[in-house]
């Protein structure tokens, strides 16, 4: 069996899984599976590699944070949308009940 240093992913076929058996290494898959691939979760491009996909996309991920803090004024805004939310369902909710209770007479 032949050792390779690249820097690409290492897909275990069941040649290389027989080759493996064949010089001692007992073959465990991973605990986890995942049913995505590098273009999904990374954008790989093209003649782009699998290591220079990642570091882009961490890099992507650090230059844009996916979470920031609402200002004092959305956060404001937000409540009272959600007060006024509420109290529509609220109101919709007991105009369905009585509707039903009414229909059913």
């Amino acid at each position: 069996m032949t050792n390779s240093h690249e820097d690409e992913p290492f897909f275990i076929t069941e040649e290389i899984e027989a080759e493996m058996i064949a010089a001692g290494y007992v073959f465990e898959p991973p605990a986890h599976f995942t049913t995505t691939n590098s273009y999904e979760l990374y954008g790989l491009r093209p003649g782009e590699t699998v290591a220079e996909a990642i570091a882009r996309h961490q890099a992507e991920q650090k230059a844009e944070p996916a979470v920031r803090r609402l200002t004092a004024d959305e956060l404001t805004e937000l409540r009272r949308d959600m007060a006024e939310s509420s109290q529509w369902m609220q109101n919709e909710l007991r105009r369905r009940k009585t509707e039903k209770e009414s229909d059913d007479f």
